[in-house]
């Protein structure tokens, strides 16, 4: 990974901090809390699966922090 994405007015640059996790619903696209892990996050999984049997695909989300800085 370059590190950051450039556009036509602000190149986005990738900033320190925690990545952050949320669980998603395959079936009915219904999308969990944020979370600092994938294991927190996929306890939602859990609860959403108890509330609706038979909805059993998920995917794991993650977001990185990116920041977006004015041309020098």
């Amino acid at each position: 990974m370059s590190g950051g994405y450039r556009f036509a007015r602000f190149p986005l640059v990738r900033r320190s901090g925690p990545l952050v996790f949320r669980v998603q619903c395959e079936v009915c696209a219904e999308i969990g809390p944020q979370a600092e892990t994938g294991d927190a996050a996929m306890m939602w999984a859990v609860l959403h699966l108890d509330d609706h049997p038979g909805r059993e695909l998920f995917r794991e989300l993650s977001s990185t922090p990116y920041r977006a800085e004015p041309h020098s």
